[in-house]
């Protein structure tokens, strides 16, 4: 049996990047990447070789690390840069004679991007200079030796926001200015100046200017946009034009205009596109407009930092080549001057850097076994070029599973599962849920080493692309904008739910969160909202929105992101902060930090730790020294191995690492608290066994001996302070590692709910019968025909066999794109001590649903047993004609409820999804209900309900209740449950506050809890959906006597006098 990869294959890796072909296209160099074990450095070389010979000619021996190369235009030189002291230095190597690379710079700051004159007579490069002497008080003494760049100032003097970027450190009035000097060694002149950087640039094809893309404007630090410059031999500069967040300015072959990637505009989430702008006058025109996929590679993993954005122009000028992102992927693309995009080179794979020249493509790619090669496509045909990591082969590499899944809404969702070794899938396996961040970036088909350690330790690895991830259009990409922890939770917490239900060897009572960046931030939330995971990793995260805004290097960007300022009225940004349920986190936390990292602050897990460990919560922060953001794909190598164990050994502690064998079905019960008549005092909890409820409700002996506990009557009454936090108790520890994972799942069909038959009788513990007055129900009103917007492509939702309405999640294009922030108001109250910060819930998200269009009624159909589940089709939401049932009629949205379009079809499952569980467990895969029917009361149903949001204990003790849920309709009609003031989970999992062992009711169903004093209900990506008075809601406040339709039940919710 092959080994699985470890923590310390680190060391074993080589990378590749910066392909570049030379002209005629005979000849490549590269630079190859490894983690030095003995200096705990990363290391890099160039290699050069001929496309079909099968050894290279030659590398460079630098000392620490050489890496850049540029082609000279005659092909016999080699510019590239390498390690000099502390800082890198431009260098030039003839290639035809070999010896000595020749140092053309001495900048003390460093040196970068080299490029070749079309002519070949000089190089330019990028150095970092003193352009603002007073922004820094400097120590006057030399620094301690040649590895120290300058020692600390003295004193720091900040006047812009851009005073530091993550991976630089503090600009200490620095910046990055244009510098050229003769190929054959001289002196290097500075071509720009001033307290701004450049960016980008390229040269002219006659060699005697450059474009440069930056912003020279004195207030640019508070702007997005970015210029295009002109700028000559002798220093003139003259500004081209703005209005763009542009990038990746290329000179085309013929010198009459230029290309550059930017969005259509400044807002973020927007797609990058490709443009041309000409020199002779007139504006830029786009390229890619009909091209829904953004110019650049959003894939990510830890193998490497950065994104490339590179784009060539064909040598006779009429295509240009660029990478794009699609969905899971990255892909060589052209296009023409007239806007036609084709397709170059693809595949289930990322490719990250590529070079184009005299009809060869060579591109670097990474695929799901393999870190990255090189390869080659010469007229058509594709072959690789190198095998750099020949061990990987004997080494056990899971192998990701593809799976779809669909939103509670309508949107199609991707995601991957990574099984452990030797799967066996009537086993049960502890699970990681991986999320990304960005949140603009995108998992895909890219070997990450992080997640194949978790496979190789024994844990299924579940991740998957939620809403505002990159790949799926714009549309998609922009649903996160203004909505952090909105429709992107509900996406990754119902595909996981679809998931488990699904696969049926993910064992949901070992669950694991983790992530990174935004991810740290969704992790810090998801346990702020749910008690489900056992385990949680949240790395270099957020955790405070309130004082991360203007905290970090991109606080445009982040405006942009989250909305304007929001002084003097902060309370939208604090609704969104995870610190603020830290009290309702029961779930132990591994926080993990780069202590340089100036994107998402040390602060902000400083600050999750610190409140945490105040409330006694289990609780670890693990801090990096001098490591920035990108700890993990670029950091000293021994803390990038550090970081690695702790992750793994985390997971292993908390859910441990060995399959289980798949738990038996269990008689479920309920306990059902029983009020007495109109005073409504509870005298005692009853123990219903599971058979079937008969059609008159008869009471039952007490067995008083039996429960001496919950004789004590107790007065229900709303109460007005929540239940104290229980911490959970510890867990052992347990064998093996472990690290991060992400996830996957499908969300199916619509029910329509039926009016709510007569109430259900109550049992009654009084010698003598009270009588209830019956509840008149006023007829429904006629279900109002809704329209349907047009599809949006790549993300509508999955149909199995028929052709399912698709909504349109958002509206036209040239509408603005509103944020709950704009939207919701919420009611703030004080905290009180020893209270539970209310959890919004997933329908503050869905304030701009999509409309729905009136569907066809379907044929009538004979009720089948509720055993038995309806085979997956599309379905139709009308009114159903059946004796004696009436379908409630749609209810107009209004501020507290929002109207889904729900999936109309089960998405069919992709090849090798895996086994279901098996019949009788409650991860068995929920039935879909085409509209709820009415329960035969002899019918022996599949599960029962163990309704325990009111524990006995609490009874006894005299906890009061708030409200109550009756059932009145379904399989457990005429149970009763009471509801405190606190968060209730309802769903078939054994771990709901609320067990419903119906087959039409998922795992994790919704949940009711209290928010401000009222009331809500929420759906947490339900198969079958929730309905409130017979409509569909992700999320709504409940009033006194409203019908909730869960499953093949209908409950009455009731507010206690």
């Amino acid at each position: 049996m092959a080994a699985p990869l470890t923590f310390d294959d680190l060391y074993r890796f080589r990378w590749i990047d910066h392909v570049r072909l030379s002209r005629d296209g005979e000849r490549v160099a590269y630079q190859v990447g490894w983690a030095d074990a003995s200096s705990r450095q990363n290391r890099s070389r160039i290699v050069v070789r001929r496309l079909l010979d099968p050894e290279p000619i030659g590398a460079t021996g630098g000392a620490l690390r050489d890496h850049s190369p540029e082609w000279s235009p005659d092909g016999r030189k080699l510019a590239f840069m390498s390690r000099v002291g502390a800082a890198d230095q431009l260098f030039v190597l003839d290639i035809t004679t070999g010896g000595t690379a020749q140092q053309l710079s001495a900048v003390p700051e460093g040196a970068s991007a080299p490029a070749w004159s079309p002519d070949g007579s000089r190089i330019a490069f990028v150095g970092a200079v003193l352009s603002d002497p007073e922004a820094v008080v400097d120590d006057p003494r030399p620094p301690e030796g040649r590895e120290q760049l300058r020692r600390p100032p003295v004193a720091r003097v900040v006047r812009r926001l851009d005073y530091k970027h993550d991976g630089q450190g503090y600009v200490d009035g620095r910046h990055h200015h244009l510098f050229v000097v003769p190929a054959t060694g001289g002196d290097a002149k500075q071509l720009t100046r001033g307290a701004w950087d450049v960016t980008d640039y390229d040269w002219s094809p006659d060699s005697t200017r450059l474009v440069v893309a930056g912003n020279a404007e004195p207030e640019a630090d508070l702007q997005r946009e970015l210029n295009l410059y002109l700028v000559d031999l002798q220093a003139n500069l003259l500004r081209l034009g703005g209005g763009f967040y542009l990038s990746s300015p290329i000179w085309s072959p013929k010198g009459d205009q230029i290309a550059f990637i930017a969005p259509n505009g400044l807002d973020v989430g927007l797609l990058e596109r490709l443009w041309v702008v000409p020199l002779s006058g007139g504006g830029p025109r786009c390229l890619t407009a009909d091209f829904d996929q953004a110019v650049n590679d959003s894939v990510i993993n830890d193998m490497r930092a950065g994104h490339a954005t590179r784009i060539c122009w064909t040598a006779e000028g009429d295509r240009i080549y660029f990478l794009a992102s699609g969905p899971g992927v990255t892909a060589v693309h052209s296009v023409d001057l007239q806007g036609d995009v084709r397709e170059e080179a693809g595949g289930l794979r990322r490719i990250y850097d590529f070079d184009v020249a005299s009809g060869v493509i060579a591109f670097c790619a990474s695929d799901a076994s393999s870190p990255g090669e090189l390869f080659m496509l010469t007229h058509g045909a594709e072959a690789r070029v190198t095998d750099l990591n020949p061990w990987l082969h004997d080494r056990y590499v899971a192998e990701p599973e593809q799976h779809y899944f669909t939103a509670p809404d309508g949107w199609r969702l991707e995601g991957w599962i990574l099984k452990p070794q030797g799967h066996d899938p009537d086993r049960v396996y502890p699970t990681v849920l991986e999320i990304h961040g960005g949140p603009h970036a995108q998992y895909g088909w890219s070997f990450f080493h992080e997640l194949q350690i978790l496979a190789g330790m024994g844990f299924v690895v579940f991740y998957m692309n939620p809403r505002g991830s990159d790949g799926y259009g714009e549309r998609f990409r922009r649903e996160v904008v203004r909505d952090w922890a909105g429709k992107d939770y509900i996406d990754i917490m119902s595909s996981l739910d679809q998931i488990i239900e699904r696969a049926g060897y993910i064992d949901a009572s070992r669950l694991g969160v983790g992530g990174g960046s935004y991810g740290g931030y969704m992790t810090n939330w998801i346990i702020g909202q749910t008690d489900r995971f056992a385990a949680a990793v949240s790395m270099r995260s957020i955790s405070n929105l309130v004082s991360e805004y203007s905290q970090h290097d991109i606080v445009v960007w982040g405006v942009l992101q989250l909305g304007p300022p929001p002084w003097p009225d902060l309370d939208e940004l604090w609704r969104r902060s995870p610190i603020r349920y830290v009290q309702n986190i029961r779930t132990p936390l591994l926080l993990t930090a780069g202590e340089m990292d100036l994107r998402c602050a040390m602060s902000q897990s400083e600050e999750m730790f610190g409140a945490m460990r105040l409330l006694g919560k289990t609780v670890e922060l693990v801090r990096f020294p001098e490591e920035s953001h990108d700890l993990s794909r670029n950091g000293r190598p021994d803390r990038r191995v550090e970081r690695l164990r702790r992750i793994g050994g985390w997971f292993e502690r908390f859910l441990g690492t060995a399959a289980a064998d798949r738990p038996a079905p269990e008689e479920e019960t309920q306990v059902l608290a029983v009020p007495a008549a109109a005073s409504h005092e509870w005298a005692k909890t009853i123990a219903i066994s599971t058979r079937p409820p008969e059609s008159v409700l008869v009471e039952e002996p007490v067995d008083v001996t039996a429960e001496p506990e919950v004789i004590q009557p107790v007065v229900s009454e709303l109460a007005t302070a929540e239940a104290p936090i229980v911490e959970p108790e510890a867990l052992p520890d347990l064998p093996g590692l472990s690290d991060e994972a992400e996830d996957a799942a499908v969300e199916l069909p619509t029910q329509t709910a039926p009016a709510v038959a007569e109430a259900a009788p109550v049992l009654e513990l009084a010698t003598q019968p009270v009588d209830e007055p019956e509840t008149e129900l006023e007829p429904p009103a006629e279900p109002e025909p809704l329209a349907e917007p047009e599809p949006v492509a790549d993300t509508e939702p999955v149909a199995d066999t028929e052709p399912a309405p698709e909504p349109e999640p958002l509206a036209a294009e040239t509408e603005p794109v509103l944020s709950a922030f704009d939207e919701l108001e919420l009611e703030a109250t004080p905290p009180r001590e020893a209270e539970l910060e209310p959890r919004p819930s997933s329908a503050d998200v869905m304030a701009e649903a999509p409309a729905l269009e009136t569907l066809p009624e379907p044929e009538p159909q004979t009720p089948l047993p509720v055993a038995e589940p309806e085979p997956e089709r599309a379905i139709a939401s009308t009114a159903m004609t059946q004796p004696g049932l009436q379908t409630a009629g749609a209810a107009t949205p209004d501020v507290s409820s929002t109207l889904v379009a729900w999936p109309s079809g089960s998405p069919a499952a992709a090849p090798g999804n895996g086994a279901p569980a098996e019949a009788g467990s409650f991860e068995e895969a929920t039935s879909v209900i085409p509209v709820w029917q009415q329960t035969d009361p002899d019918a022996d149903p599949k599960g029962t309900v163990s309704l325990q949001a009111m524990p006995p204990e609490q009874v006894a003790s005299g906890t009061g209740f708030a409200a109550l849920l009756s059932f009145e309709s379904g399989p457990f009609a005429g149970r009763i449950v009471a509801l405190p003031n606190q968060m209730v989970s309802i769903g078939r999992a054994p771990d709901n506050d609320v067990v419903v062992g119906d087959p039409a009711t998922s795992g994790h169903h919704g949940r009711i809890e209290m928010r401000a004093g009222s009331f809500w209900i929420s759906d947490l990506g339900s198969t079958n959906g929730t309905l409130v008075n017979g409509e569909p809601v992700i999320e709504k406040q409940l009033s006194d006597g409203d019908t909730i339709a869960i499953g093949q039940n209908m409950l009455r919710f009731t507010l206690e006098a």
